[in-house]
C-alpha cells in the first residue's frame, strides 16, 4: 500500500473583476484539511496530485481544481450561491440569518418609507417584536422611549444602543426644564431621515450585544442607511422621489360643562374653578347677583372687565397694560379648549439618486430629505433638512 506524496500548493483567489478575496475557504475535497486566504487573497495548503481543491466564498459559486504537476493554482470566483437572507450583526459583519444563535428582528425600507412620523423610533412601532416604543406626547418633535428586553436599571438609562452605518449614535432624550416649564425634547435619532434607511436590525439577545460591551446591555438597534449600503453591483442609475402629506388631529377631548363659569359656590373669582355664577342671568346662581358681571363695575350687564384692569394698582399690572383699561368680555361659555387645537400638517419629501460605473468599481448614493411638521398645538413646529452622500 502506498500514499501519494504531498507537496505545498500556493495560489491566489480573486473575484470576477480581479480584486482579491480575503477570507476565502480552500479545502481538500472529502478531507478535513483546509486553509483561508489572507488579506491579499493568497493561500498555502499541503496537497497531493489528483486531489481536488474546493474554493468557496460567501456570495460566489464554488470552484474545483484538480491538483496536477504544477505547484500554484489561481482561482477567479464568479458571483452566485447568494444567501437567502443576510442580516447585519455588528461592525458591518453580515451573516446568514439562519446561522445566528440569537433572536434578531429585521425591518426593511418598504416598511419604513412614506410614514407620517419623522422619528425613526416611532416608525418602528409595531414593526419589531419584543420592542416597546412609547411616545412621550403627541406633539411634534417630542421624545420617544424604546425598551428592549424590559427595564434593566432604575438609576441609569434603559435606552438601546443605536449603531448607524457602524457609528454609535446617542439615543437619550434632551431634558429641558421641568414638568411645568417644559418637556423632554426629541432624541438625536430624530436627525435620521426614515426615507434614507435601507434596513433596521434589532439585536435582542445578550449574546448579540456582547461585541458592544456595556453600551449594548439594553439591546442594539443597527441602522443601515442607503448611503452606507451603496452596492457596487448596481450598474444602472436610479432616481427615486418620495413625497407624502399627512394630517394630524387631536384624538379626543373630555366633555366640559357649559353652565357655570370661574369662581366657587356661585360667586365669581379669578381662579381655576368652574363652579362660579351661572351663564344665565336669573336664579340664585345667575350672574345678575354678581357686581362684577351685572353692569355695576363694567357698565354693561352681562359683561366682565379684563383682569388686568381690575388688578390692584400696587401690582403694577394696570399701569403695564393700559390697553386693557376699558376692555370688557361677555359672560358666556367659550369653546376655548376646542378652539385652541388645530389640524396639523406633515409634509415629507425625499430624493434619492444612486448608481455605479460601468465596471461596477465605483458606486454612489445621494439622499436629500426635507420634513415640515406643523403640530396640532399652536407654536409647535418641526423642520428638518438632511443630506447624506455615500458610495
Amino acid at each position: 500500500m502506498g500514499w501519494a506524496q504531498q507537496k505545498t500548493i500556493t495560489g491566489n483567489v480573486t473575484d470576477e473583476t480581479g480584486l482579491p478575496l480575503p477570507g476565502a475557504t480552500v479545502i481538500i475535497e472529502n478531507t478535513n484539511r483546509g486553509a483561508s486566504t489572507d488579506f491579499d487573497g493568497n493561500y498555502t495548503i499541503e496537497a497531493a496530485e489528483n486531489e481536488v481543491l474546493v474554493i468557496s466564498y460567501v456570495g460566489y459559486s464554488d470552484q474545483r481544481i484538480t491538483i496536477g504537476a504544477a505547484d500554484s493554482y489561481n482561482a477567479s470566483l464568479q458571483p452566485g450561491n447568494e444567501l437567502e437572507e443576510v442580516v447585519v450583526t455588528s461592525l458591518g459583519i453580515k451573516r446568514e440569518k439562519q446561522a445566528l444563535g440569537y433572536v434578531i428582528s429585521e425591518v426593511d425600507n418598504e416598511s419604513i418609507e412614506q410614514r407620517a412620523e419623522g422619528d425613526i423610533g416611532r416608525v418602528l412601532a409595531g414593526k419589531a417584536s419584543g420592542v416597546q416604543i412609547t411616545n412621550q406626547s403627541g406633539v411634534s418633535g417630542s421624545g420617544t422611549s424604546i425598551i428592549i428586553r424590559g427595564f434593566n436599571t432604575f438609576s441609569q438609562g434603559n435606552q438601546p444602543l443605536f449603531i448607524v452605518d457602524g457609528v454609535p449614535f446617542s439615543s437619550e432624550t434632551n431634558s429641558q426644564d421641568d414638568f411645568v416649564d417644559g418637556n423632554n425634547g426629541s432624541s438625536r435619532f430624530l436627525d435620521i431621515d426614515p426615507n434614507n434607511i435601507e434596513s433596521v436590525n434589532v439585536l435582542k439577545g445578550l449574546a448579540a450585544a456582547t461585541l458592544y460591551g456595556t453600551q449594548g446591555r439594553n439591546g442594539v438597534i443597527l441602522i443601515t442607511t442607503k448611503s452606507g449600503s451603496a452596492q457596487a453591483g448596481t450598474k444602472k442609475n436610479e432616481i427615486t422621489v418620495n413625497s407624502s402629506v399627512f394630517f394630524n388631529e387631536i384624538a379626543s377631548l373630555p366633555d366640559y360643562q357649559d353652565q357655570y363659569g370661574n369662581g366657587f359656590d356661585q360667586s365669581f373669582g379669578w381662579f381655576f374653578s368652574n363652579w362660579g355664577p351661572s351663564f344665565n342671568e336669573g336664579g340664585v346662581a345667575g350672574w345678575g347677583n354678581q357686581s362684577s358681571i351685572n353692569g355695576t363695575l363694567s357698565g354693561q350687564p352681562g359683561f366682565l372687565r379684563h383682569p388686568f384692569a381690575t388688578a390692584s394698582s400696587a401690582t403694577g399690572i394696570p399701569q403695564a397694560f393700559p390697553e386693557y383699561a376699558d376692555a370688557v368680555y361677555e359672560w358666556k361659555h367659550y369653546n376655548s379648549v376646542e378652539n385652541f387645537f388645530r389640524t396639523g400638517v406633515i409634509a415629507n419629501n425625499s430624493l434619492n439618486i444612486k448608481g455605479a460605473s460601468e465596471d461596477g468599481d465605483v458606486s454612489y448614493n445621494l439622499n436629500v430629505g426635507h420634513l415640515q411638521d406643523e403640530g396640532f398645538t399652536p407654536g409647535n413646529n418641526l423642520r428638518r433638512t438632511s443630506i447624506s452622500l455615500g458610495g
